[in-house]
């Protein structure tokens, strides 16, 4: 009995063993599928490029959420406010190692130096900022979990004839992933989320404490954020912290696709996954007649089990039909959309699948 009993205690430890050997293989296959799907940003696929031209949409406010894994973030309610806030990017040498951002009436300049990003300073109307040590900005590449920070300092002038000096730590962390639900019904799996918190004190006319933080969520595929969330918290010598909610941002994906090919200009991808994902799960699709008078049928099939939906949008984005997704199984299906009533030109057609997008273009005759 002494023995059996030995030897079933010795058996016990062995599968509790071989248990605990499964799960943390399992958890680990989990994670490590986890991280091939969520959203990685890479020199080749995020580093701003020369020649893009974005038009953001500005839109209310949104609170950035929270951050952590398999996060839900949803902004599907907020409105817009400014439909034509542009964003674009030009080349100051000839190598483009060097290169400006410019929107909202500012000029930002960029160094790009082996696998980082640096900025290097500003200019508008009033204010000359030129850092003597530039704030890191990106490095690439940079997964969920990453964390990047470094110490800056510049100087400036303001108006031609104001002393400035600015001095800070900007600290940049990926720090979440999960589902976005975005305006005019556009949803992203695989999401990550980039958070930039840059603490610093300006001495010009007075001197000011300021905390501006950037919450940007990226999705595979994408060169640009797909939402931006900006807000500020001020702190002046003898008065309280005051908190500004500034901006939110949505980058429309029909705007996505105005981004110059970066073909030739940087490495080629050469792991089997470059091509989009997309494209190997949304296969063989035919739109006829098109040109189209009244009535536009997709033909398409379907690799794997997916949620498609389909949306027609005018020349500046808004959008004319919208189908409800549908979860569909691997398969072969036709959609019909009317568009009838269209007047006469170029439309985009937008096709969704579990979050992805991608371009199609209907002549209507």
């Amino acid at each position: 009995m002494e023995f059996h009993s030995f030897l079933d205690e010795k058996n016990y430890y062995s599968m509790k063993h071989i248990l605990s050997l499964s799960l943390t293989v399992m958890i680990g296959t989990s994670l490590l599928a986890q991280s091939r799907t969520t959203a990685v940003l890479t020199k080749h696929r995020n580093l701003p490029h020369a020649g893009d031209s974005i038009i953001k949409q500005q839109v209310e406010f949104v609170d950035p959420g929270a951050a952590g894994r398999n996060i839900t973030w949803d902004f599907h309610n907020v409105h817009p406010v400014n439909d034509a806030y542009n964003l674009r990017y030009k080349a100051l040498t000839a190598d483009t190692s060097r290169l400006a951002g410019i929107e909202h009436r500012t000029i930002y300049r960029f160094r790009v130096q082996g696998d980082t990003l640096w900025h290097t300073g500003y200019e508008n109307t009033t204010t000359l900022m030129e850092y003597t040590h530039p704030e890191l900005k990106m490095r690439f590449p940079f997964h969920y979990g990453d964390t990047v920070s470094c110490q800056f300092e510049g100087k400036g002038e303001y108006c031609h004839r104001i002393p400035l000096h600015v001095a800070g730590t900007t600290t940049t962390t990926a720090d979440g992933t999960g589902m976005l639900y975005a305006p005019q019904g556009f949803e992203y799996k695989n999401v990550l989320r980039v958070t930039s918190i840059r603490e610093y004190t300006e001495t010009g006319v007075d001197s000011v404490t300021m905390r501006l933080e950037t919450y940007a969520w990226y999705v595979k595929g994408n060169r640009y954020p797909v939402f931006e969330t900006v807000k500020t918290a001020t702190h002046k010598a003898g008065k309280e912290e005051t908190e500004h909610k500034v901006a939110s941002f949505f980058y429309p994906p029909m705007n996505q696709q105005q981004q110059t090919d970066t073909t030739g200009l940087a490495e080629k991808e050469t792991d089997p996954e470059s091509q989009p994902e997309i494209d190997r799960i949304f296969t063989n699709c035919k739109l006829f007649p098109n040109p189209v008078e009244s009535q536009l049928r997709i033909e398409y099939d379907l690799t794997q089990s997916a949620a498609i939906g389909f949306s027609v949008h005018d020349a500046v984005g808004i959008p004319k039909v919208i189908t409800s997704p549908k979860q569909q199984q691997a398969g072969h299906y036709t959609e019909t959309i009317s568009m009838g009533g269209f007047s006469r030109g170029v439309y985009p057609l937008y096709v969704k699948v579990d979050g992805l997008v991608k371009t199609l273009h209907v002549v209507k005759k």
